[in-house]
């Protein structure tokens, strides 16, 4: 009966969760009996939909690897040498890194935070919008932390000037490029920080941007130089790469501490080997995908200079834009109406994102194009609120 009152109250905040059958077609899917514009995916560089590719990588997949399965955690017998392989041609773009990979983005930032949170006298610094799994993985660790408002190096001044003589290590944690907002992290100022004190160190997860900035793709802190200076940087692959598992990467000596440390890697079965070849043969191709990003890139401003010429106001800086409607009720009412329009942009609710600030959450893809962004401005215009 509790569960039933529970999900009662969550319906009555416009705020119940249920799946539904999808099918897709290319950038595409069909729901209700229409083809829709599917603006839900984090597919950014139409990897995951690309047919050449996966034949190509068919053709090329050395055969051993063909499996669905590992049956074993890596600390066991799953530890197939083409996960050694993408750990190394990922950490071999940095001066200063080793890789560790992850089954998920999840798994990897809960079990990490958890671990890093055996630190003595360890204090962490988070971001007020950083991304659920970060906020479990400290719950479970147990260790003190604040949030900084959003993007605010005065507000994180304040506390790092309050705290930093009390703590032998400090650590700030935030995502690249923001799973919401769409906005992008201050990296230079996160990284004066560290030279500015001594006990500071970085914590940057690149799930929306890895694949998406950088010209060999590898995310915002390579784009801007400023990887060497991150001391925890996490991948994730179910995005922009077309596939799933995560990566973090850091020093050696901390690779080894997660590997004994880190529960969500330690207590599971990895990830099918056919995936980390994909994965390694996506990472290899990503050099080649500089017309993809610009692309994305074009088709943010265009949506953003239409936008603008309509009065609209979007939230984003790159492939991922919003359109605040503050309600639950009001986010679920543009949806339909996109819907309608044959556009699939499902309502973002509280309390995804924080109290009245529910909105229809654009994610792009490499593979739209422009007309899109203008026939998607126009419909946003017709229903404003």
């Amino acid at each position: 009966m509790q569960a039933t009152a529970i999900l009662q109250a969550l319906e009555k905040d416009n705020n119940l969760r249920t799946l539904q059958n999808i099918k897709h077609d290319g950038i595409f899917i069909i729901k209700d009996n229409k083809r829709m514009l599917n603006l839900s995916s984090n597919d950014y560089l139409g990897v995951a939909t690309d047919t050449q590719l996966k034949q190509e990588f068919f053709d090329t997949i050395d055969k051993k690897y063909l499996l669905l399965g590992s049956t074993s955690s890596r600390s066991l017998s799953g530890n197939y040498e083409v996960f050694t392989q993408l750990e190394d041609y990922i950490a071999s773009h940095f001066n200063n890194k080793a890789c560790l990979l992850f089954n998920s983005g999840y798994h990897l930032n809960v079990s990490c935070i958890q671990a890093l949170s055996e630190f003595n006298n360890v204090l962490f610094v988070v971001d007020k919008l950083a991304h659920a799994s970060i906020i479990d993985g400290l719950r479970l660790g147990g260790k003190r932390f604040m949030r900084y408002t959003h993007n605010d190096m005065e507000s994180l001044t304040n506390i790092l000037e309050k705290t930093h003589t009390q703590y032998d290590n400090i650590i700030i944690v935030t995502e690249g490029l923001f799973s919401m907002d769409g906005d992008l992290a201050p990296l230079q100022s996160l990284c004066a920080f560290k030279k500015q004190y001594n006990n500071v160190m970085l914590y940057l997860d690149e799930a929306h941007s890895v694949g998406v900035f950088s010209e060999n793709g590898l995310g915002l802190a390579n784009h801007l130089g400023y990887a060497d200076s991150i001391d925890f940087l996490v991948y994730t692959f179910g995005k922009a790469i077309g596939s799933f598992g995560a990566s973090m990467l850091c020093l050696p000596h901390f690779r080894d501490f997660f590997i004994n440390k880190s529960r969500g890697f330690i207590y599971s079965t990895a990830i099918p080997p056919i995936n980390a070849a994909w994965n390694l043969f996506i990472f290899q191709k990503l050099q080649y995908m500089q017309k993809r990003r610009d692309h994305l890139m074009h088709l943010s401003k265009i949506l953003r200079q239409e936008c603008l010429h309509y009065n609209i106001k979007l939230m984003g800086e790159a492939q991922i834009l919003s359109v605040i409607v503050h309600t639950n009720e009001n986010a679920l009412l543009l949806a339909n109406k996109l819907n309608n329009a044959c556009f699939f942009a499902p309502a973002i609710k509280t309390p995804s994102v924080p109290p009245n600030t529910a909105r229809i959450r654009i994610s792009l893809t490499s593979n739209m194009q422009e007309e899109m962004m203008i026939n998607l401005a126009s419909i946003l215009n017709m229903n404003k609120f």
